[in-house]
C-alpha cells in the first residue's frame, strides 16, 4: 500500500510538471493505470536526462568556441589583422565567409571543408534537378491523363444528355400511349356494355339466325361454290347436245347431266329464296 502511495505521488508531480498552469485532467484511479502512467514518467526522465546531456555538451562547445574565438581574436589583433585593421571591403568577405560556413555547416574553415560542402551541395542540386525533371515527367503524364479524363467526361456528359433528352421524349410518348390506352380502354368496356345490350335486345326479339350476317355470309359462299360448280357442268352438257341424236349412250349420257343440272339449279333456287327471306 505504502509502494502505491508513492507511485501516485511521483505520477502526480509528473502530470502536474507536463500540464504546468493548466489542469490536470480527472482519470480512474487504479493500480494498473498508476502502473502504466509510472512506466511512462520513467520513460520520460530518461528522455529527459538524454536531452539534458546533449544541452550541457551544446553548451559546453559554445563556451569552447567562444574561447577559441576570443583566442584567434586576440592573436590577430596582435598581428595588426583584428576587425578593426581590416579594411571594410575585406571585413564584409570575412563576414560573408563566415555566413556561408555557417550555411553550409562546415566543421572548420579550411578550404577542404568549404569544398566538401560545396561539393556535397552541388550533389543535392543534381538530385533537385533529376526529381524535378521525374516531377516534371510525371506532372505532363498526369496532364495527358488529365485531358484524357476532361475528353471523357465531355463525351460522357454529351451521351448523358442525349440519353436523357431521349427518356424525356420516350416518357412524353409514353405518357401519350398511357392516355390513348386509358381512352381506348373506355371505349372498349362502352362498346362491350353496348354489345351486351344489343344481344339482350336481340334474344328479346326472337329473330331467325339464318336471317344474321354471319349466316348469310356461310350461305353467300356457299352458292359461289355451286356457281363454280355449276359452270363446267353446263359446258359440258353444251358439249354433249352437238351430238347425234341416234346414239343411245350419249343420249343415257346427256339425260344424266340434264338431271345432275336440275339439281344444282334446285339446289341453286333454294339459295337464293333463302337470301331472298
Amino acid at each position: 500500500m505504502h509502494e502505491y502511495i508513492d507511485l501516485e505521488t511521483q505520477v502526480g508531480k509528473w502530470l502536474e510538471e507536463i500540464f504546468g498552469q493548466d489542469e490536470v485532467p480527472e482519470f480512474e484511479l487504479n493500480a494498473q493505470i498508476i502502473q502504466q502512467l509510472y512506466q511512462m514518467v520513467l520513460i520520460s526522465r530518461k528522455k529527459d536526462k538524454k536531452i539534458q546531456l546533449v544541452i550541457d555538451d551544446l553548451n559546453l562547445k559554445i563556451n569552447e568556441y567562444n574561447a577559441e574565438a576570443h583566442r584567434l581574436s586576440e592573436v590577430l589583433c596582435r598581428l595588426g589583422l583584428g576587425q578593426n585593421h581590416l579594411l571594410k571591403s575585406c571585413a564584409n568577405n570575412v563576414m560573408m565567409l563566415a555566413k556561408l560556413g555557417n550555411l553550409l555547416n562546415v566543421k572548420d574553415s579550411s578550404d577542404t571543408c568549404f569544398y566538401l560542402a560545396l561539393q556535397h551541395l552541388d550533389n543535392e542540386l543534381e538530385k533537385v534537378i533529376q526529381q524535378r525533371k521525374i516531377e516534371a515527367k510525371h506532372l505532363e503524364q498526369l496532364s495527358a491523363k488529365s485531358y484524357g479524363a476532361v475528353l471523357k467526361y465531355s463525351s460522357l456528359k454529351k451521351a448523358l444528355e442525349d440519353v436523357q433528352e431521349k427518356a424525356e421524349k420516350e416518357h412524353q410518348t409514353n405518357e401519350e400511349r398511357k392516355n390513348n390506352t386509358t381512352f381506348l380502354h373506355g371505349k372498349s368496356e362502352k362498346y362491350e356494355k353496348e354489345i351486351n345490350k344489343l344481344q339482350r335486345q336481340l334474344s328479346k326479339t326472337l329473330a331467325d339466325e339464318s336471317v344474321f350476317h354471319e349466316k348469310l355470309v356461310e350461305k353467300s359462299e356457299v352458292l359461289k361454290s355451286l356457281q363454280a360448280k355449276l359452270s363446267p357442268l353446263q359446258a359440258e352438257l353444251q358439249s354433249y347436245q352437238s351430238l347425234p341424236p341416234d346414239l343411245t349412250e350419249t343420249k343415257i349420257r346427256i339425260e344424266q347431266l340434264r338431271k345432275e343440272l336440275a339439281t344444282l339449279e334446285k339446289d341453286l333456287l333454294e339459295s337464293l329464296d333463302v337470301h331472298c327471306l
